[in-house]
């Protein structure tokens, strides 16, 4: 039988402390809290949408209105929220023409 001095108790308690702070480094989320609360890119600010073309800029119902009518001819789109409160409507590069035609001036 080993002596009861308490080292084995205290050999647990700091191999439990140590795996809590391995876990707590290893499962933090990737972008601080800041980056999270931060608002989203305004498009109109933006200097590249990347893939994306703005092809209107409407309130949020109109916004939707157009983007329904997009779907119903196979063009996808996305809404982005500007700063002031309006909505840009983006479609791909390659369907900004045919999106531009199909809604009109």
């Amino acid at each position: 039988m080993l002596p009861d001095s308490g080292t084995a108790e205290l050999i647990a308690v700091a191999v439990v402390a140590a795996l809590g702070l391995v876990m707590r480094w290893v499962f933090r989320p990737s972008r601080g809290r800041a980056a999270v609360q931060a608002r989203p890119v305004d498009a109109a600010r933006s200097q590249s949408l990347g893939l994306l073309t703005v092809i209107a800029t409407l309130p949020r119902q109109d916004a939707l209105g157009v983007r329904a009518r997009l779907q119903d001819v196979g063009i996808r789109s996305s809404m982005s929220r500007r700063q002031d409160g309006r909505f840009d409507v983006l479609v791909f590069h390659g369907d900004a023409d045919k999106a531009r035609v199909y809604l009109g001036p």
